[in-house]
C-alpha cells in the first residue's frame, strides 16, 4: 500500500523548478506560436468540413427516411409532436361530440322562438279580428246614422216642399180671384207641379195670359139678351128687372141668356156656359163665343187650382223606421 503524498517532503528548489517549467510551457515562443496557428487553422478546416458533411447529410432524403427517426432527440421531438397531434385530435373529437349538443340546444332555442312567434301571431290575428269586428260595428252605426239623417233630411225637405206648395196654391187662387196675371208665380208652379200636373199648369198659364174673374163674366153676361145680336141693349132698369126675375123665378120658359144670367147670379159658371151653348141663335154671336172662351179658361184654371190644392194638402209619407245603432 502506497504511503500518502506529503507535500512537505518536496524541497523548495523542486517547487521552483516546477513553476519555471510550467511558465515556459504556458508562454510559447515564436516556434510555438507558429505551431499553434497551424493547429488553429487545421481545426477550423476540420470544423468546416464536418459542418458541410452534416449539412449534406441532413439534406439527403436517405438520411431523412432512415437515420433521422432513429436519433434520440428526434424521437423525442417526434413523440412530442405525436402527443400534440393526439391532443388536437382529442380536441377535435371532443368538439365533434359537443357539436350535436350545441346544435340540439340551438334547435331547441329556435323551436322556442318559433312557438313564441306563433303565439304572438295568433294573438295578433285575434286582435285583428277584434278590430275588424269593431270596425264593422262602427260602419253599421255610421250607416244607420246616415240613413236616419237622410230620412230626417227627406222629411224636412218634404215638409218644406209641402209648405211651399200650399203657399203657392194660395197665392195662385188669390191672383185668379182678383184677375191678376200669374207671371210671378208660374216658375214656382212649374217647379213644384210641372212634372206630375202638366195639364193643370198649362191651364193656369192660359188663364194668366188672359185673366178673367167671375164678376167680369157676370157683368159681360148682363149686356146680352135672348133677342140676338141685333136687338137693342136694355136700359139699366130693364137689366135690373131681368136680373131680379132670373134670380127669383125658376121659369123654364125663359131664354138661354136669362137662364145663364140666373145661373151666374148663383155662381154656377159651368151651367151658365152650358145654357148659352144650347142656343143655336147665340152660337154665331162673337160676344157669346168670347164669353164662353173666357168662362172655359176660368173653369179650367179653377179646376187646376183644386187639383193642385189637393196635391199640396196630401199628407207626407211616413218616414222609414231606421233601427237605432247598437253601441
Amino acid at each position: 500500500m502506497n504511503d500518502p503524498f506529503d507535500r512537505s517532503d518536496i524541497g523548495e528548489s523542486s517547487l521552483a523548478a516546477t513553476e519555471r517549467l510550467r511558465a515556459r510551457l504556458m508562454t510559447p515562443g515564436p516556434a510555438g506560436q507558429q505551431q499553434a496557428s497551424r493547429r488553429g487553422g487545421f481545426a477550423w478546416a476540420i470544423a468546416a468540413a464536418l459542418f458541410a458533411f452534416a449539412a449534406g447529410l441532413i439534406a439527403n432524403p436517405w438520411f431523412e427516411q432512415t437515420v433521422r427517426g432513429r436519433l434520440p432527440f428526434v424521437a423525442a421531438a417526434s413523440s412530442g409532436e405525436a402527443d400534440a397531434l393526439e391532443k388536437r385530435l382529442a380536441a377535435l373529437e371532443g368538439a365533434r361530440g359537443a357539436a350535436p349538443v350545441v346544435a340540439s340546444e340551438r334547435l331547441a332555442r329556435t323551436e322556442a322562438k318559433v312557438e313564441s312567434s306563433t303565439d304572438q301571431i295568433q294573438r295578433d290575428a285575434e286582435r285583428i279580428d277584434e278590430l275588424n269586428r269593431l270596425l264593422a260595428q262602427l260602419s253599421a252605426r255610421v250607416a244607420a246614422e246616415e240613413a236616419r239623417d237622410a230620412s230626417v233630411v227627406a222629411t224636412a225637405q218634404g215638409a218644406a216642399d209641402r209648405a211651399e206648395s200650399m203657399l203657392t196654391v194660395l197665392l195662385l187662387r188669390r191672383a185668379v180671384e182678383d184677375g191678376r196675371p200669374l207671371d210671378a208665380l208660374l216658375p214656382a208652379t212649374r217647379r213644384l207641379f210641372g212634372e206630375q200636373y202638366a195639364d193643370e199648369v198649362a191651364a193656369l198659364e192660359a188663364l194668366s195670359a188672359a185673366p178673367v174673374t167671375r164678376a167680369q163674366l157676370a157683368r159681360q153676361l148682363t149686356g146680352l139678351s135672348d133677342a140676338g145680336p141685333g136687338s137693342t141693349r136694355p136700359d139699366w132698369w130693364q137689366a135690373f128687372m131681368r136680373r131680379v126675375e132670373t134670380t127669383f123665378s125658376a121659369s123654364e120658359g125663359a131664354g138661354p141668356v136669362v137662364q145663364a144670367q140666373g145661373l151666374m147670379a148663383r155662381g154656377n159658371v159651368a151651367a151658365a156656359a152650358a145654357a148659352l151653348r144650347r142656343s143655336a141663335a147665340l152660337r154665331g154671336n162673337a160676344t157669346v163665343r168670347g164669353w164662353l172662351a173666357a168662362a172655359d179658361r176660368l173653369l179650367a184654371g179653377e179646376a187646376a187650382l183644386v187639383a193642385l190644392e189637393a196635391a199640396a194638402a196630401t199628407p207626407l209619407p211616413a218616414p222609414a223606421t231606421v233601427p237605432a245603432p247598437t253601441r
